[in-house]
């Protein structure tokens, strides 16, 4: 089963479940995004579906309200970055296993 997130951005409340574990091949298909994300010479909104793909491929289920995956909003801005900023976190936090990490 996987991990249940709750959103904290007003615009786009609700949940996503993220795969936990993560498959290698979706491990890949993140990382690749990542990756394109930084390429040089890409406009912002390239960089967000690049960034939108590497998401995607850790999402188990969408559950956001007003946020369709398959064809996500670019606009208003503010929240969408909010939203992206905080599931690039989020999924970070799960693939390095940062809840798991004792605190000393």
């Amino acid at each position: 089963m996987g991990k249940q997130i709750i959103s904290p951005v007003k615009k786009f409340p609700g949940s996503v479940i993220l795969k936990d574990p993560l498959p290698y091949p979706d491990f890949i298909t993140w990382e690749k995004g990542l990756t394109s994300a930084k390429a040089d010479g890409i406009t912002e909104g390239e960089r967000e579906v690049c960034f939108m793909k590497a998401i995607s491929a850790v999402i188990e289920k969408w559950d956001l309200e007003n946020f369709d995956p398959d064809n996500p909003p670019a606009t208003p801005r503010t929240p969408v970055l909010k939203i992206l900023t905080w599931l690039i976190d989020e999924i970070g936090k799960m693939i390095n296993g940062v809840e798991d990490i004792p605190k000393e």
